[in-house]
């Protein structure tokens, strides 16, 4: 057996036992999804309000519109998660939790969504600009959310005004590793933020 015979063999041979190696040690993942859940401590079913505020959607901050959670590794590093992700889109998720909130808070008559025929007196807008885990410090990793409001007066025959306008921002820590433990600060960052939106507004609404 000639020796460029004996090289071919031995090629093939650590070949066949790389990709059988690889065959055993490869791992199946699947995908998890998650929804955002924030509940008000108590809600007011009935209110003397006669304010119709109709809640557009909200816009988000393209570096955070896909559904893969994201995660911060740096200065100017950011990972998407691929077998992590929101079951609907983030935006049209928060969007629908701050429509609910303000439904149960007494502050308007009706909280509406842009498809309906009632003509409301004042409009909410909002944009996402943050929503990630912070693990820039392995120690204590964070998860922030960023929201920018703006209620805007309707009036016949004039021009939108803007009644009120703020950013709101939540940071907490994760309490437990892993995207369930993520999502969970999320829910809390969103507690924190729309609870903060809702007294803010019973100072702005009539």
């Amino acid at each position: 057996m000639n020796d460029r015979l004996i090289k071919s063999l031995v090629c093939l041979s650590l070949v066949a036992s790389a990709m059988l190696i690889a065959g055993c040690g490869a791992k199946s993942y699947e995908k998890q999804q998650f929804l955002l859940d924030a509940r008000r401590a108590s809600s007011t079913s009935t209110s003397s309000q006669k304010n119709v505020v109709e809640v557009r959607r909200f816009t988000i901050d393209p570096a955070f519109s896909a559904k893969g959670l994201t995660y911060r590794k740096g200065e100017f590093e950011y990972e998407s998660d691929f077998y992590n992700e929101f079951l609907i889109a983030p935006d049209a998720m928060i969007t629908e939790k701050v429509r609910n909130w303000l439904s149960l808070s007494g502050l308007a008559q009706r909280v509406l969504d842009p498809g309906s025929y009632v003509d409301p007196n004042y409009v909410l807008e909002g944009n996402v600009i943050a929503l990630y885990g912070d693990f820039r410090t392995g120690s204590s990793p964070k998860a922030v959310m960023e929201l920018r409001v703006f209620l805007l007066e309707m009036k016949t025959g004039a021009e939108p005004a803007i009644a009120f306008g703020k950013t709101y921002e939540s940071s907490v820590g994760i309490e437990s590793a892993g995207p369930n433990g993520l999502v969970a600060a999320f829910n809390r960052c969103l507690v924190e933020i729309l609870g903060d939106l809702e007294k803010d507004l019973a100072g702005k609404l009539p």
